[in-house]
């Protein structure tokens, strides 16, 4: 353990990366319910525009635990900015690291709940929940990711089976795979729980435990191209010569050369049966 982190008082880090975002940082962190035990570490990705409010943001947050604040001198991406944080709650003993984006909530008892999944099921090592994304008309629709690690297994390789804000997975885990890597731009996260899914056993809930923001700001949308052009590499790297795997780098080469507009028609039109 590091010496100049503060040992950990709770089991559970939520990680929230922020970056010139300061409201959907406080909406974040007051989602969570004054029952979880759970500390919160930001880290601001080099902020040009937007300062956080520290004390606003202990106030807002009424979990039973910290808010830890980490600043990178400039911006350098989510990948580092997950990083730096997550060095800092293995450092500390955490025995759980969960996420969340800022602007996305937490549902009651989340945390709780995926924590004692995780200590009645000691050989899963991630684990994820059903999502609903929202935007400023309301709810738009929900994602139900494959909940068994064989369903898991067969999904990533087509997409990813975790949606990123709805993980909590364990630091014993991150010492033995690395922190999430910087070479996929973009879609680290689908890159780093590849590893989970090759390496341990894995899992999705069933309950939505995590509402998430839908907009054309965020990564999936702003940085479509980079994220599908580094999610066919992953799929590349993992393809393992069958007829699906085959069929699955097709798709995932049809959407990179789509517009946008296609590729969300065909999305709604085909993905809808995963959405309720």
């Amino acid at each position: 353990m590091n010496p100049s982190v503060k040992p950990a008082m709770n089991r559970i880090a939520l990680l929230i990366p922020h970056y010139n975002n300061p409201l959907g940082l406080l909406a974040s962190l007051g989602s969570v319910g004054v029952t979880e035990a759970v500390d919160a570490v930001v880290v601001d990705d080099g902020s040009t525009r937007a300062t956080i409010d520290e004390a606003a943001c202990r106030m807002a947050f009424g979990a039973r635990g910290d808010v830890v604040f980490l600043y990178l001198p400039q911006n350098r991406g989510i990948e580092h900015a997950l990083n730096t944080g997550l060095q800092h709650i293995v450092d500390a003993g955490y025995a759980f690291a969960a996420r969340l984006d800022c602007d996305d909530l937490a549902m009651p008892g989340r945390f709780a709940t995926q924590a004692a999944y995780l200590d009645a099921h000691p050989d899963v090592m991630l684990l994820g929940s059903a999502v609903t994304f929202f935007d400023a008309t309301g709810d738009r629709f929900t994602v139900h990711q494959p909940q068994t690690h064989e369903a898991i297994v067969l999904q990533m390789h087509d997409d990813n089976a975790f949606t990123h804000p709805t993980v909590m997975f364990r630091t014993s885990a991150v010492r033995e795979i690395g922190l999430y890597p910087t070479d996929c731009h973009a879609a680290e996260d689908f890159a780093y729980f590849w590893r989970f899914v090759a390496r341990y056993r894995t899992a999705n809930l069933g309950e939505v435990l995590t509402r998430s923001e839908y907009n054309d700001a965020g990564i999936s949308m702003s940085k479509r191209r980079v994220q599908q052009a580094a999610r066919l590499r992953l799929l590349w790297r993992h393809f393992d010569w069958t007829p699906r795997s085959a069929a699955k780098m097709a798709k995932a080469m049809t959407s990179l050369i789509l517009p946008l507009a296609a590729a969300r028609t065909i999305k709604r039109i085909i993905g809808r049966k995963n959405w309720s």
